[in-house]
């Protein structure tokens, strides 16, 4: 029996593509992100001589791990690799990685896993590219992401439309993030989440920051209705009537899953 592909990811690079030319506005999670992944490479206390990032938008976290030292970070963080022999490579976010069996000691990816079609296919790959006692440490959203838009885009969809469709992504709790990870082989994973607060003045600008993240929707069942000026005006009157803000803005709740797994 076949499983069902729940993602597109001819879409997904066409998205990631366009959202290229303008990412540089639209970086800040990704980069909040990405720093925290560093300090948490440092925290392990190792060096790490070949290291891997799996479908980077950008060098944010190539640069801020190059910067990370005990003299610079403020942290005491040492670095968590020797500056002069470090080899940093990066691959497109695709189902099929590289055969090059145990060539990283360290593999990254930020905020792309939540679009992998066959995760458990795709953790036994990553496990056979890293070295013995390789790590692998990955990004993303977790099941409360944007919870706020999430509800707004299902009550306004059905009032607009009469019925709803896919149009957030299915995600993974902390708990079955590191089960998937124990299931592939990796040795005492870890997994935690923080939730990342934003303010819009604006609801609309939620979704182009969205869009310009490369975090379009790429559902295979999405619907294929386009935003219409009512569609929009509508999800803006809805968020701002539920989720409005103190100052007038309205709030954003992203929730980021972050798991570490070892390779023996």
């Amino acid at each position: 029996m076949t499983q069902e592909v729940l993602f597109d990811r001819d879409l997904l690079r066409q998205n990631r593509k366009r959202a290229a030319k303008g990412f540089v506005q639209h970086n800040f999670l990704h980069h909040e992100v990405a720093n925290r992944i560093a300090e948490n490479v440092c925290l392990l206390d190792r060096e790490f001589a070949n290291i891997l990032e799996i479908g980077a938008m950008d060098n944010q976290l190539h640069d801020v791990m190059l910067s990370l030292s005990k003299h610079d970070s403020g942290h005491g963080l040492e670095s968590p690799f020797d500056r002069l022999r470090v080899t940093w490579e990066s691959c497109e976010i695709e189902e099929e990685l590289p055969n090059t069996t145990e060539s990283f000691d360290l593999i990254l990816s930020n905020l792309n896993f939540h679009f992998i079609n066959e995760i458990p296919q795709f953790l036994l790959q990553i496990k056979n590219l890293l070295k013995p006692n390789g790590v692998f440490i990955a990004s993303f959203f977790g099941e409360e992401n944007l919870s706020q838009l999430a509800h707004v885009l299902y009550e306004t969809e059905n009032e607009i439309y009469g019925g709803i469709s896919p149009r957030m992504p299915p995600t993974i709790d902390v708990k079955t993030a590191a089960n998937l990870f124990a299931k592939a082989g990796f040795q005492n994973p870890i997994s935690d989440f923080a939730k990342i607060e934003v303010e819009y003045s604006e609801p609309l600008n939620l979704l182009k920051d969205l869009k310009n993240m490369g975090q379009g929707n790429i559902l295979t069942k999405r619907s294929r209705k386009f935003f219409t000026k009512e569609f929009l005006q509508k999800i803006s009157e809805n968020y701002r009537k539920t989720y409005a803000t103190s100052d007038g803005g309205v709030a954003a709740t992203f929730e980021i899953v972050t798991v570490t797994g070892w390779k023996n």
